[in-house]
Formats: C-alpha cells, sequence, structure tokens
C-alpha cells in the first residue's frame, strides 16, 4: 500500500471519528430538545386544563395530541383507589378527546400502578402503546376545574398523550441526514486528501526516482533539492552529501583495483616465465621441480585473479560490451573443441536445434562465459557436461550448461554470483578458484540484456541456464548457410 493512499485512509478515518462524534452529538441533542419541547407543550397544556382553563388548555395541545378529563367528584378529597378513576364521568369539549375514535380512551389504557401514582402524588408520566401501533407519552395529573356560571368547581383527572411517533420519525429521519452528510463528507474529503497528497508528496517522489537511478557503477546522479525550506530540502541535501561520500569512496576503491591489477601482471607474467624458463632450459632436482612447478602454477592463479580484477574493474568504470549478430552454435562448438582435449574421461556433448541460433552479442564475451561455466563444472569433478540451445517463443534463446557433479549447497546458490565468493567443498574449484568468475559471467550476460539462474541439489548435479535475447535472422544465417553448402564464411569477401 502507497503512502498516499495510507496517508488518505488514516486523515479519512480520523476525519469520519470526528464527524460521527459530532452526528451523535447533534442527534442525542436534538432528541433531546424534541422531547422536552413536546413535553413542556404537553406540561403548559395539562397545567391549564387542570386549572380550569379548558379551552386555554387545549389550545396549547399540538394538533395530534390526545387528551381526556374524567370528572372524579365534587369533592376535594382525592380517591385512593384506581378503579375510581376508571369510573369517573368523562368531561368532553365540542372537539373530540381521540383523533381516532376508534382508540379506548387513555385512562383505561393505563395500569393501575400508573393511576395509584397519580392519585398519591397529584401527577404522573407513563408510556402506553395504541392497537394501531402508536406510542403515546401520555403525563397525567389531578386538579380542579372550576365552573364559575355554575359557581361548582370538580375534582377531576386530567391526561394528555403526546405521540412519539413524531419524534421517533423525525429522529429517524435525522439519522438518515446525518449518516448521509458524514458519508458525502468523507468522501469529499478524502478526494481531497489524495489529490492534495500527491501535490506534498511530488518532491518525496522525485527524490526516490532520483535514488533509483543511482547504482554502484554511477554514482554521478543526485537528488533535486526542493526550493522550499523543510524537511524534504534536508532529506535531498543529507542524501546528496551521502552520495559524494560513496561516490569519491567508490572512485577510490575502483582507481585502486584496476591500478593495483595493471601493476601486479608485470611481475606475476615475469614469475611465471622464469619457473618456465628454469624447467625447460635448466636440469633442475625433483625437489627443484617441485617448487619450480608450484610457482609456475600459483603464477597462473594469481595471473587469472590479476585478470578478473581487471575485468571487474572494465565493469565498474562503465565498460560496455559491443554487440553484433552472431551464431551461438560456433560458441558452442569452439568451447567443446577447446575443452575437449584436456577434460581428460569427461564428456562434454553439444546439443543444438540447428546450424544457427542467433543473437546479438560478442562472441568472444560469451565464449567466455559459456567456458567458465564448463571448467568450472569440470574442476568440480563432474563426469558429463552437457550444452544445449533452445528458441523460445518470446524471443529468447536459452543456454544451458548441465552437470552431473557433486551439486552446490543449498545456502550457497543465493550467493554463488557474488565477488570473492567461494563455496566450501567440491564446488569450490578445489582451491584453484579466484571466486570471480561467476560475477564476471553475470556481468556479461547482463551487459547482452540477459539474465543468469542456476538450480542445483547436492550429489545430483546442477544446472546454469542463460537466456538471452534473440537477433533477427540475418548475417549469422548467411555465414551458417555458407558452411552448408561447402564454401568459406569469407567467400564474398573473396
Amino acid at each position: 500500500m502507497t503512502l498516499r493512499l495510507r496517508l488518505t485512509l488514516f486523515y479519512g478515518a480520523f476525519f469520519v471519528l470526528v464527524l460521527s462524534a459530532v452526528a451523535v452529538s447533534v442527534y442525542l441533542l436534538t432528541e433531546r430538545s424534541l422531547t422536552a419541547s413536546l413535553e413542556e407543550r404537553a406540561r403548559q397544556a395539562l397545567t391549564d386544563l387542570s386549572s380550569g382553563a379548558v379551552l386555554e388548555g387545549l389550545r396549547q395541545l399540538p394538533g395530534d395530541a390526545y387528551y381526556e378529563i374524567v370528572i372524579l367528584g365534587r369533592d376535594e378529597e382525592i380517591p385512593d383507589e384506581p378503579d375510581a378513576v376508571r369510573s369517573g364521568v368523562p368531561y368532553v369539549e365540542p372537539a373530540r378527546f381521540r383523533p381516532n375514535p376508534t382508540d379506548e380512551s387513555l385512562v383505561a389504557m393505563l395500569q393501575d400502578a400508573a393511576l395509584a401514582e397519580m392519585l398519591q402524588s397529584g401527577s404522573v408520566t407513563a408510556g402506553v402503546v395504541l392497537e394501531s401501533g402508536e406510542q403515546l407519552q401520555v403525563l397525567g395529573d389531578v386538579g380542579r376545574l372550576a365552573f364559575p356560571n355554575e359557581r361548582i368547581a370538580l375534582t377531576a383527572a386530567v391526561f394528555v398523550g403526546v405521540p412519539a411517533s413524531n419524534v421517533a420519525a423525525t429522529l429517524e429521519q435525522l439519522a438518515q441526514d446525518l449518516g448521509l452528510t458524514v458519508l458525502i463528507a468523507f468522501v469529499i474529503f478524502a478526494a481531497g486528501v489524495f489529490l492534495l497528497s500527491r501535490q506534498v508528496l511530488r518532491p518525496l517522489e522525485r527524490v526516490t526516482q532520483a535514488a533509483a537511478r543511482v547504482t554502484g557503477r554511477d554514482l554521478s546522479h543526485r537528488v533535486p533539492v526542493p526550493v522550499s525550506d523543510d524537511e524534504m530540502r534536508e532529506l535531498a541535501v543529507t542524501l546528496n552529501h551521502m552520495l559524494d561520500r560513496l561516490q569519491e569512496s567508490f572512485e577510490t576503491q575502483r582507481r585502486f583495483t584496476a591500478d593495483a591489477s595493471h601493476e601486479l601482471r608485470t611481475p606475476v607474467t615475469a614469475i611465471a616465465g622464469h619457473a618456465n624458463y628454469l624447467l625447460r632450459r635448466t636440469e633442475p632436482d625433483p625437489e627443484q621441480i617441485d617448487s619450480l612447478t608450484v610457482i609456475r602454477r600459483e603464477a597462473d592463479r594469481m595471473g587469472k585473479l590479476v585478470g578478473d580484477l581487471l575485468e571487474l574493474a572494465r565493469a565498474d568504470a562503465g565498460f560496455r560490451i559491443s554487440k553484433e549478430p552472431m551464431n551461438l552454435v560456433e560458441v558452442l562448438e569452439a568451447v567443446h573443441m577447446e575443452v575437449a582435449p584436456v577434460a581428460g574421461d569427461a564428456e562434454v556433448a553439444v546439443d543444438t536445434p540447428g546450424p544457427v541460433v542467433e543473437v546479438e552479442g560478442d562472441p568472444a564475451r560469451l565464449k567466455q562465459v559459456v567456458l567458465n561455466l564448463v571448467q568450472n563444472a569440470l574442476e568440480a569433478g563432474a563426469r558429463h557436461v552437457r550444452l544445449a540451445l533452445e528458441t523460445e517463443r518470446d524471443g529468447t534463446v536459452r543456454l544451458e550448461v548441465l552437470d552431473d557433479g557433486p551439486g552446490i549447497p543449498q545456502d550457497a546458490v543465493p550467493h554463488l554470483f557474488d565477488r570473492f565468493f567461494r563455496v566450501d567443498g567440491a564446488r569450490s574449484g578445489r582451491g584453484n578458484g579466484s571466486g570471480l568468475g561467476l560475477a564476471i559471467v553475470r556481468w556479461i550476460v547482463h551487459q547482452h540484456g540477459g539474465e543468469v539462474a542456476v538450480t542445483s541439489r547436492a550429489g545430483e548435479g546442477t544446472l546454469f541456464v542463460v537466456t538471452l535475447p534473440q537477433a533477427k535472422h540475418g548475417e549469422a544465417a548467411a555465414r551458417a548457410e555458407a558452411v552448408r553448402v561447402g564454401r568459406p564464411r569469407d567467400a564474398d569477401e573473396r
């Protein structure tokens, strides 16, 4: 997951959390306000009704409110039993006391416990459910109704029912609106963060792209320094300083390797030459012959190491291989002719799909690759080495070097192409390898735009696979056709 997406999700989630908390607070406050407002209007109407101002109290009620007045008697004494309220005489004004005449009266729907509480404390608040399923919040009170014209006052129980469904519907609609608002706000906010984060992270992307172009062979690239005076600028400046130090260190090491390798070639060649001269032109005794043989062998080994170091120094300096259309079959045949006479009892076989397998490359360098792999197999004790070529459908050529040697330990395979890495045991080249041959092989293959891989099992052998881009059919095919018909390769030139 990219940093840009993580920032968008993080800030979006935080924004939703804050906005949800605000929405819940608005919902709770609105619910409390609506409930308190309805109860306040109902309580005011109940007070007016209980004080005898019946018409004024009815006008205070909401349009969908339920009300009921039950006359309990002339005496000021309030009865103790709920049945006394149920048996009271209803007092009805011209307006109906129930919006739906089929509904039961409020007194009939209230439980005895609620009526008893009202008779004892003078008021009660309880919830009831109508037959239609509508919920009511019922407020009850006991008071005196005065009739000045008749000069009488009656004790009455006054009930007001406020529909709770209106409040519930309002709150439900509010919840939907708040949820939709949170969702839309999240989408807009997340889109804004995603777009703005691109602007914020653009300097970091440029730094990343510039850093990706820096390699061990090319440390000349530098990270662009933003004009803004912030952490991004400090990061870019720090990286550039680090790259300056690395480039200086790499250049020093590269010059030292190249100069040391170049200076060592002359004395090593002289040592090997004098050892050969003494062996051929003098008559040393057996002990001297053994010493001179060791000197010559070690001089040859050091000469190969110096050559490999020079090769890698040239690779680190950015040396590029020149490529041309060539026949890879000829390279395998040349390696076979060179190795077969010195292979001893080992068998080296070549298997190709035809006389021409054309690639773009340097014949000498590719021969160096194949020769190195074959010599490694023979030095490890392989009895059979097979060189095979195949053309793939994706336009590549597959070169396989398969041997039946002792194999390579699995823990050594990932490091096999590292410089100076040597495998302990049979695949170590019997102590004669420098640990640079396979590193050079990988460099040459990469210079040709290919890849090299190895699979091996201890005791079962090793397979090296080199894949190279296949060249267009051309000059190499013409040369092969000339060989097939018996003409020299340079017949056209002659």
